[in-house]
Formats: structure tokens, sequence, C-alpha cells
């Protein structure tokens, strides 16, 4: 085994490992939009950041305009954090 073929096994090596973490990273940042019930989280929803989350929001990440409305105890337009938590519990 020469030099060079040392180096270019190592260079595949590396490859192989960065895309390894590459991989487990992904995965990481797709398992924590998704909630322990399996519905989108919180962040998933408030795409704009401003601590609620709009008919436009939640429609954008298929909740349906019913569960919507449902949540939505104090008929303002959007959704609380605490009206949100609601989404992941049985409704009656």
């Amino acid at each position: 085994m020469n030099y060079s073929s040392t180096l270019q096994n190592k260079a595949a090596q590396s490859i192989a490992l960065a895309s390894m973490l590459l991989i487990g990273a992904i995965g990481i940042v797709q398992a924590d939009s998704v909630t322990k019930e399996g519905a989108p989280s919180w962040a998933t929803y408030d795409t704009n950041n401003d601590s609620s989350v709009s008919l436009e929001e939640a429609t954008t990440n298929k909740m349906p305009i019913k569960t919507f409305k449902e949540l939505d105890t104090n008929h303002d337009g959007k959704l609380s954090s605490d009206e949100f938590t609601k989404e992941s519990r049985p409704m009656k």
C-alpha cells in the first residue's frame, strides 16, 4: 500500500463519517419538530415566531380549519400556546 492510496482511504473514511454525522443531525432536527404524540410541535406551526399561530400558519402545516377553530377558544383568530396544547388531547 503506498502513501497515495492511504490518503485516498483516509479521505473516503472522512467523507463517510461526515455523511453519517449529517444524516444524524437531520434526524435530530426532524425529531425536534414533532411532539411525542406524533403531532407537529409549536415551533413547527409558529413559523414567524410571534408567540401565536395564525390560521394561515396552521393550515400551511396541514392543521384542519375545523381543528383550528375548535382550539381557538377565545375566537381571536390565532392560537396561544395554551390553546395549542389542546391539539394533542383527544377531542370530544
